[in-house]
């Protein structure tokens, strides 16, 4: 019989029915032998009943049954008959002509339907006639082979056919009769009694959801390929089994091509598929179009309780608790208290075919409902951005109570719909601007140039001089990261003018925005003495006094003057956590960079996470990519070289993500960090493409961006031979840096670098007095990191006076979180000890040097003069002699020894580019290099291997 099964599963869409059709097929073997059955098979909507009996059908047809086939609705429950009369009136022609001795008159009558047409009064006898009639007609019929009668829906059947089924299951012992009969769980039956009889004259089978491997076989038969158990899991989580919903889902997918795994996944949430949701209301419509309006209501606007839906649908509360009764009962909303559906998707569905009109009215309704009732604001605010009617003063304020607390909870894509949507009220002109005010601090986040536009309209109709402080701010950083520097001077020294007879204290702060916003050489009064500005002013816990620590920090550390007030600074600024300065991410780079200037380096990794968490969690692109790069100056200091470039990379990807223009702010500080991390790891090649779209001796803007990253194209210049250059572009950026009042070693070590080019260039004296003065600014400053590297450049350039300078840098380092740059340090004194001849102190510093080279995946070689000033470091891994070149990788080296590039190189060898690069990481790591300048002498006298 389980053969019998599969055949006639095989030839339908059904899966997952194996047991209930097997039960099927000895049913109808049991009928063929005289022994009749009737079953009844119970499941809520969509849960592949009416499949399953096209598939019964289907097995009785082969075994010669008869088949009467009937559907009840509810337009013909009070037709007294009307299934009775579908099931026989295809039969009929099986039957011999009338005659009284072999058919009742009352049973050929309902069968041709004249029994109404000739009969008003349908009293107990005149039905009780009728049922015996058609029981006589049925009996005839088994006289030409069994009969299999199946009705669909049998909670709609009228009364007199479901006496009538009752009768017949009673009579219907020694007769060749299968009667199959589905029933909608939850739908209120016509008459419940006559249809709980039904229940106990025959076996009932309940119809579970489809199983994990019915999924399987159901993804296969319609996209053709097999899902993985990630996309199976979600699947059945989404639909919980319902064969309808499973097959909609699956048949969008088909249509849109996306395949049943991980991808898939994602898209299960969102889909709500017109057709699915019809269906849905269609099957609810044939039942009541209460239920409709009802199931329609839940799914647009998710009352919280039946009171409420009762109020939104015009609907008494009794009649929507019945209602919500019958869906639960169908399995369209879940058996809980909470008015929800059974699965996401069907909610996606039924809400998804409800036309837009339909869903603003009901949402405005809900929002005056509950705004009525003195609900909360977000409630409120919620149904009322969703509706496009004018509903007055009252939404919008309910609109701006909620976007303030959604942009103070890091949700400002949300917040800034919200204030949209006020705007389009009739608001008072004090309420116009607040809203123009917050929307344009929401759009920070994501939205720059948009803020600029509401920021302005907001400004022109202030009056408030806090207010007009607070747009400044916000002006002042969005013009600052879109590099619109005269704007923003413009701006601030007019709000200076404004400001100064109302809040004189103020001015101060002003001054200081337009220090830090605007590159522009100062004078000496035009500075802010930061001493004088009262210290409850930033140590207070409101945003005002966050945002002034925030800006002193970065004062502070970029003058290289006050590091206990810039950490200080920076500590109160973050005191309530990096997602209390989301909406000002200029202010959060500045107390992250200056807890990066502070070799606070553990505090910065931690803040960075948070504010990485805060970002991806709302979607802000542009905070994940100062996230990432201002977590990759933290690692580059630490001399976590393989994590630097991590973070870069992914700063860049945002960017990318972002589709920020080259030029942007944001690209510039990621380009900055990689290549900065790309030369710690000795990728030389990869860093020079990384400027490559900059130019690598192009004049660079005078903008803060590319000012920093003229300062790492310069160390890249150094790298590839060209100390002119390298020192060319450290001078320029230092006397940018000067200029601007940013005199500090810790914001960019220019000096260091540009006595490295000096050395190279035989200026012994300018490049020692040039690390001279970098030491002293350092020492100022008082941060290890900066002091010790100044002490490296010192020792390098002394000559053969390194010694003290070598101690004191030990000593400095010991303890500080640079650790790479102390390894080197120890590397240094190292070759020093034993080219005094003390080689057991050698030995000794090399090994603690090398046990830090292990944890940074890095081997430490010893320094140059001529080398550059962040420790050289090459991937780890066995040093290698250079007979371990392939033919290949020899060919390759020689190429590049001849001045061919790498596409040069990839052209003429018939390989892409990246093969190329793949063998020169490879020549690099064998021979212990670091740059293509080293190659010469490594292969001076070396023969190809063979």
């Amino acid at each position: 019989m389980a053969d019998e099964a599969s055949r006639c599963q095989s030839g339908t869409t059904l899966v997952g029915r194996t047991a209930e059709l097997t039960r099927i097929s000895e049913a109808l073997a049991a009928a063929s032998a005289g022994t009749p059955s009737a079953l009844l098979l119970a499941g809520p909507t969509g849960i592949g009943k009416t499949t399953l009996l096209k598939a019964a059908c289907g097995a009785a047809r082969e075994r010669g049954f008869l088949i009467g086939r009937a559907a009840a609705s509810p337009m013909e429950r009070e037709m007294p008959f009307a299934v009775v009369q579908q099931l026989f009136e295809h039969l009929s022609e099986r039957l011999p002509p009338d005659d009284a001795d072999q058919v009742a008159k009352h049973g050929r009558d309902v069968i041709g339907g004249t029994l109404g047409e000739a009969q008003t009064d349908f009293g107990d006898l005149h039905v009780h006639r009728a049922i015996r009639g058609v029981y006589r007609v049925a009996a005839e019929l088994t006289r030409h082979g069994p009969l299999c009668l199946v009705i669909d829906d049998v909670q709609w059947v009228d009364v007199p056919s479901l006496r009538w089924l009752n009768y017949f299951l009673h009579r219907m012992t020694d007769l060749p009769v299968v009667v199959l009969v589905t029933r909608t769980s939850g739908l209120r039956a016509t008459d419940p009694l006559l249809v709980a009889e039904l229940r106990m004259n025959g076996e009932r089978l309940e119809l579970p959801g489809i199983s994990a491997e019915d999924v399987v076989a159901l993804t296969e038969q319609v996209l053709g390929q097999p899902p993985d158990e990630v996309f199976v899991t979600a699947l059945l989580t989404a639909t919980g089994g319902n064969p309808l919903v499973v097959r909609q889902l699956l048949t969008s997918m088909r249509g849109q091509s996306v395949p049943p795994d991980r991808t898939g996944v994602h898209h299960l949430g969102k889909w709500g598929p017109e057709v699915l949701g019809e269906s849905v209301l269609a099957r609810l419509n044939r039942q009541s179009p209460g239920l409709v309006r009802t199931a329609t209501a839940i799914a647009v606007v998710e009352p919280a309780d039946a009171d409420l839906l009762a109020a939104i649908t015009g609907v008494d509360l009794a009649t929507i608790r019945s209602h919500v009764r019958e869906l639960r009962g169908m399995g369209v909303l879940a058996p809980a208290d909470k008015l929800a559906f059974a699965h996401s998707v069907i909610k996606n569905a039924v809400e998804n075919a409800t036309c837009e009109e339909e869903k603003q009215r009901l949402h405005a309704t809900t929002a005056r409902l509950l705004h009525g009732s003195g609900a909360s604001s977000v409630m409120v605010a919620r149904h009322a951005q969703r509706s496009a009617a004018p509903l007055g003063r009252w939404a919008a304020e309910s609109l701006q109570r909620s976007a303030n607390a959604l942009i103070a909870e890091g949700d400002p894509r949300s917040a800034a719909k919200f204030l949209r949507r006020a705007l389009q009220e009739e608001v008072t002109p004090d309420l116009r601007r607040d809203l123009l005010l917050r929307l344009g601090l929401a759009e920070t986040y994501f939205a720059p140039r948009d803020a600029v536009g509401h920021l302005e309209e907001a400004m022109r109709e202030l009056e408030d001089p806090e207010q007009i402080l607070s747009a400044a701010y916000l002006l002042a950083q969005v013009f600052y990261v879109e590099g619109e520097y005269d704007r923003a001077s413009k701006m601030l020294r007019r709000t200076m003018d404004e400001i100064k007879p109302k809040i004189p204290s103020a001015v101060d702060v002003l001054r200081l925005v337009h220090q830090l916003t605007v590159p522009a050489p100062r004078t000496a009064q035009e500075r802010v003495d930061l001493r004088q500005i009262d210290r409850e002013d930033w140590t207070g816990d409101d945003a005002r006094s966050r945002l002034i620590a925030a800006m002193i920090a970065e004062s502070a550390s970029s003058a290289g003057t006050e590091l206990s007030l810039g950490r200080d600074a920076a500590l109160a600024a973050l005191s309530r956590g990096p997602a209390e300065l989301l909406g000002h991410p200029q202010r959060l780079l500045a107390s992250l960079n200056a807890l990066i200037r502070a070799d606070e380096l553990d505090l910065a990794l931690r803040y960075c996470d948070e504010t990485l968490l805060e970002a991806q969690r709302e979607g802000l692109v542009l905070l994940e990519l100062f996230g990432h790069t201002l977590r990759s100056r933290t690692h580059y200091h630490r001399g976590a070289a393989v994590e630097a470039a991590a973070d870069s990379k992914l700063a860049l990807s945002a960017a990318r993500s972002a589709a920020l223009p080259a030029d942007h702010f944001g690209c510039i500080y990621a380009a900055d960090a990689h290549v900065r991390a790309l030369l710690l790891l000795g990728d030389v090649d990869t860093a020079r493409e990384v400027l490559e779209p900059y130019g690598l001796s192009a004049p660079m803007p005078r903008t803060w961006q590319h000012t920093a990253l003229l300062h790492a194209r310069g160390a890249v210049r150094m790298e590839l031979g060209d100390p002119v250059g390298a020192l060319a572009d450290q001078l320029e950026c230092g006397g940018r840096f000067k200029s601007w009042g940013l005199g500090s070693p810790a914001v960019r070590p220019w000096r260091s670098h540009a006595a490295r080019a000096m050395f190279r260039l035989g200026r012994r004296q300018q490049a020692l007095e040039l690390a001279l003065q970098e030491l002293e600014l350092a020492r100022e400053w008082g941060a290890p990191t900066a002091a010790g590297l100044a002490l490296l450049t010192v020792a390098s350039v002394s000559g053969g006076n390194a010694g003290p300078w070598l101690r004191e840098a030990e000593s400095l380092l010991r303890d500080s979180p640079a650790r790479l740059l102390y390894a080197q340090v120890m590397v240094e004194i190292a070759a020093m000890e034993e080219k005094s001849g003390r080689a057991a102190t050698a030995q000794s510093h090399l090994a603690e040097a090398r046990k830090i080279g292990e944890q940074r995946n890095v081997l430490l070689a010893p320094r140059r003069a001529t080398a550059p000033v962040m420790p050289e470091v090459v991937p780890a891994g066995p040093r290698m002699t250079p007979q371990t070149l392939t033919p290949h990788e020899y060919r390759v080296a020689r190429l590049v020894l001849e001045g061919n590039s790498n596409n040069e190189i990839a052209q003429r060898l018939s390989v892409s580019r990246r093969t190329i690069e793949f063998h020169l990481t490879s020549i690099y790591r064998k021979l212990g290099l670091r740059r293509r300048t080293q190659l010469s002498a490594a292969l001076a006298g070396l023969e190809p291997k063979t």
